[in-house]
């Protein structure tokens, strides 16, 4: 008996069992996650961008119709409140303006779309910087694919709230699989494939230069900076960036000299830092939430990794020069992610802006792990040392148990588990049957307002379940959330009083 213990807790799981493990965990957490769209309702800002393109589908209901409809808000709001056209744009096409029940599908896009980008992006430097195997890619891809989705800062304004998602949640991914188009066209690739990147990143770049203030600037940041790597590696591929990156580059000015910027600004005078004051407080807040962004769960999700990453990086060509360099730049970069809030508002951002700058941190915490077990092992090869046994055979099973334990023991201590595990606080409202009430008194709301004239009044919710219920209602006919949702109806007001 002790014999067959010995040789379960020894036993080292392939390559392919670990990659297929960790798809599996991944497509775990996205089941409860994708269910809990289903029960997702619109808040004010759904119905004050989506009203252009209900407005314009009212007069025709097509396709081309919607598109201007959307064009026509981002022009609007590019005059008139702000230069992000392209949230504007995108936050226009809200599902609910062909029928309202096909809100959900706001939210399912963002999901998807955020775990696909994150994926492609870490297998394009995986397989195409690093040169590693197709098994290494798909753990690793899975792996940094499951924390992002899984410990987003906010779910409840990343992926269940159209407009909040889209307009950073949904701009980011884009970011991310543009900045993948880039790397790989450095990289290499066929003729056709290059040919595809090249219109790719020419859309994606007119896409990112007029998206939020902190994709835009980190867009432009990296543009420049992969340009600049490619002049100096003297790579001639980098030719084929020039067209995208100029394209970014002149979006992204349009974007921050909009008419509607200065008229924005009006409303945080008061707030509002100097350019330089922004960028030194980048630098605080970017220390400030290191912690918050990191936890002990990531750092065993770390840990985790380095088998799959010794097995990729012990035989790697790529040359890991300077990691103290890239590891300086990796933070200034994530630090501009705090300058646009910074300069225009004086604080770090709400929570739905603070997706994205954890999005970026931890795509860069796996980045710099990969890179400096690179380098070490690359000094290590240098003093002809043979190749580590992890390289060689993988970890134990009984390493993979005993993180398995680890990550249960500090989900077991985790103060806030239904916000800070997207996929638990999911599963929880799903099965708890407060998210099903919820959207059942959402539908009876929805139903008075339709039957009511003139002032119609609505009840509170009386299930109001974190991710799915942003806000309320109030008594003020005036409050902008019951202007909005009385103009979608074509109602005088809508107030909500409760219950005596």
């Amino acid at each position: 008996m002790g014999e067959k213990i010995k040789k379960i807790v020894l036993w080292k799981p392939a390559a392919w069992l670990v990659a297929l493990g960790m798809l599996g965990l991944l497509a775990l957490a996205l089941v409860p996650l994708l269910r809990m769209t289903l029960y997702t309702a619109p808040w004010y800002d759904d119905y004050m961008f989506g009203k252009f393109v209900k407005s314009f589908l009212a007069q025709e209901y097509s396709l081309k119709s919607a598109l201007q409809g959307a064009f026509y808000c981002a022009r609007t709001e590019w005059y008139a409140w702000q230069g992000c056209y392209s949230c504007s744009f995108f936050n226009s096409l809200v599902p609910m303006v062909w029928r309202e029940d096909l809100y959900f599908i706001g939210p399912l896009f963002l999901i998807l779309f955020l775990t696909l980008a994150v994926f492609w992006l870490a297998w394009v430097l995986v397989r195409d910087v690093l040169k590693a195997d197709r098994l290494s890619a798909l753990t690793v891809s899975a792996v940094v694919s499951l924390t992002v989705v899984m410990l987003l800062h906010t779910a409840q304004q990343g992926f269940y709230w159209y407009v909040g998602g889209m307009s950073y949640v949904g701009m980011h991914a884009c970011f991310l699989l543009l900045a993948a188009g880039w790397i790989k066209l450095l990289t290499g690739a066929g003729k056709i494939t290059t040919a595809l990147l090249v219109l790719w990143t020419l859309a994606a770049s007119v896409v990112i230069g007029g998206a939020n203030y902190i994709t835009g600037l980190q867009g432009a940041v990296l543009a420049a900076g992969l340009l600049a790597l490619g002049v100096w590696r003297r790579n001639k591929r980098v030719w084929y960036l020039v067209p995208s990156v100029a394209v970014d580059l002149v979006c992204f000015y349009l974007s921050v000299t909009a008419p509607g910027n200065d008229k924005r600004a009006e409303s945080f005078v008061n707030m509002k830092m100097g350019a330089l004051e922004a960028i030194g407080n980048s630098f605080v807040e970017g220390f400030r939430y290191m912690g918050e962004f990191t936890g002990w769960i990531t750092a065993a999700i770390l840990i985790l990794l380095i088998p799959a990453f010794c097995r990729m990086l012990e035989r790697a060509s790529f040359s890991f020069r300077f990691p103290g360099l890239i590891l300086l730049a990796s933070f200034c970069f994530y630090a501009t992610g705090f300058t646009p809030n910074l300069f225009a508002q004086g604080h770090a951002g709400l929570g739905r802006s603070l997706n994205v700058v954890k999005i970026t941190w931890q795509i860069l915490l796996f980045l710099n792990l990969a890179y400096w077990m690179g380098w070490l092992l690359q000094k290590r090869r240098e003093k002809q040392k043979s190749p580590l046994r992890l390289a060689e055979k993988g970890a134990p099973f009984v390493f993979y148990a005993a993180m398995g334990l680890v990550m249960l023991f500090i989900f077991s201590r985790e103060s806030n588990p239904l916000g800070t595990y997207s996929s638990v606080g999911a599963y929880y409202w799903i099965h708890t049957g407060e998210a099903n009430e919820f959207h059942k008194e959402y539908l009876a709301r929805v139903e008075t307002i339709r039957n009511g004239s003139g002032t119609v009044t609505v009840e509170p919710y009386h299930f109001r379940p974190w991710f799915l219920s942003l806000g309320e209602l109030t008594d003020d006919p005036g409050n902008e959330a019951n202007r909005a949702i009385a103009e979608w109806y074509g109602r005088e007001a809508v107030i909500c009083v409760g219950e005596e």
